[in-house]
């Protein structure tokens, strides 16, 4: 993918009234920036942020479980020291009286300290403790790109523009791509496609290859008001970006148990799109799919005995590959090889109707002997036929 092929992937979307959105990937070294950031049609999170040297001021609205503003400002001495850090997050769209939380470092007389104050049901509640920071170091905010900037824009001017990041929560590997962008690579979240300008300013982000699959675009700050996108999606929270499912099925006399993680469609196309063909997906989100069976079953001619297994699958146009693997209770994105169990055929069906959250399954046949595993999502499913041993 080159440079102009990640801009031109990333979707447009209106939103509010009176409130455009014009291409923000400008060529200038703005130093008052936004970001857009997409999950499929749905506004994820908006920040707005404003540079000056080794200092930064950010805003941002994030819509998750419920919908939160928060403000920040963080600098660094000229060797890349934090001389100023504090953050305020408050539930709903803008600054109001019910503020959740407050993080600050303070100079005290026992030393550098971390002040936090959190929103209890009558009170705050405050914990202070050490606060030693390598230097270089820049905040880890979920969800929030401002502090990446801060430190590309940073390592650009050192003529280093390309190393990782290290953050307060962790080091995030950074790879050049052969077309000039960059590989940012969450230490658990997989990697994200951004392209940096030579100034180190993030034009635009495809997240596809992580966990979380949304798309980030560099936007100009007045393309973004504020106070209409807090008035519209204050009350509005995206929701659980993923839950959990869980299997419950009994089929010709096997107990089929297991759970996994459900991730939305959200406008999105999903397989061959953000679920690649040829590649090994986690089948699901977040934590790995799990599945157990308390009897033996036969898939292809190969017997499968009783037990608790993780899936992963491999999906093609034209059908694919599920992996059964004997290593459990990992996150998706971790897979050992050598723990396969077997690798079986998918066969692929399309659907009448659009399936917006993904579902497994476990369905009985009209034989009695044995059933299929179902995963479906979109327009599709990949199933997997099996008889019991």
């Amino acid at each position: 993918m080159t440079a102009r092929s990640l801009r031109s992937t990333l979707p447009l979307l209106a939103l509010v009234l009176g409130t455009a959105c014009a291409d923000g990937a400008t060529s200038g070294g703005d130093d008052s920036a936004a970001y857009l950031t997409l999950l499929g049609t749905d506004t994820l999170v908006v920040e707005w942020m404003e540079f000056d040297g080794n200092r930064v001021e950010a805003s941002a609205l994030i819509r998750g479980g419920r919908t939160t503003w928060s403000e920040y400002v963080f600098a660094t001495d000229e060797a890349g020291a934090i001389t100023e850090w504090e953050s305020r997050t408050w539930e709903g769209g803008g600054p109001g009286d019910a503020l959740l939380r407050h993080d600050r470092v303070e100079q005290t007389d026992s030393g550098t300290m971390m002040v936090t104050s959190v929103a209890g049901d009558e009170a705050f509640t405050t914990r202070v403790r050490p606060f030693d920071a390598e230097a270089g170091a820049v905040p880890f905010v979920d969800f929030l790109h401002w502090p990446f900037e801060f430190a590309f824009r940073r390592d650009a001017d050192a003529g280093t523009l390309g190393r990782d990041v290290e953050t307060l929560g962790g080091t995030f590997e950074v790879v050049e791509n052969d077309d000039g962008t960059y590989r940012l690579i969450h230490p658990s979240r997989g990697p994200s496609t951004v392209e940096i300008s030579d100034d180190g300013r993030i034009l635009a982000l495809d997240g596809t290859g992580s966990t979380r699959a949304y798309d980030l675009r560099r936007m100009a700050v007045a393309d973004l008001d504020r106070d209409a996108i807090g008035a519209t999606f204050g009350d509005r929270p995206i929701g659980p970006l993923s839950g959990r499912g869980e299997v419950a099925s009994t089929v010709a006399g096997v107990t089929f148990t297991g759970d996994y993680g459900t991730p939305q469609r959200r406008g999105r196309d999903i397989f061959g799109s953000l679920v690649a063909y040829g590649e090994r997906w986690r089948t699901g989100a977040n934590r790995a799919t799990h599945l157990s069976f308390d009897g033996a079953i036969v898939i292809d001619g190969t017997t499968i005995p009783a037990g608790d297994y993780t899936l992963y699958s491999i999906p093609e146009a034209d059908g694919g590959t599920l992996i059964i693997n004997g290593q459990t209770g990992q996150t998706g994105t971790r897979y050992d090889p050598e723990m396969d169990v077997a690798r079986v055929e998918m066969r692929r069906e399309a659907l009448d109707a659009n399936v917006e959250v993904f579902e497994i399954d476990v369905v009985e046949n009209e034989a009695g002997d044995g059933g299929r595993l179902e995963l479906r999502w979109a327009e599709t499913v990949y199933f997997v036929p099996f008889t019991v041993g």
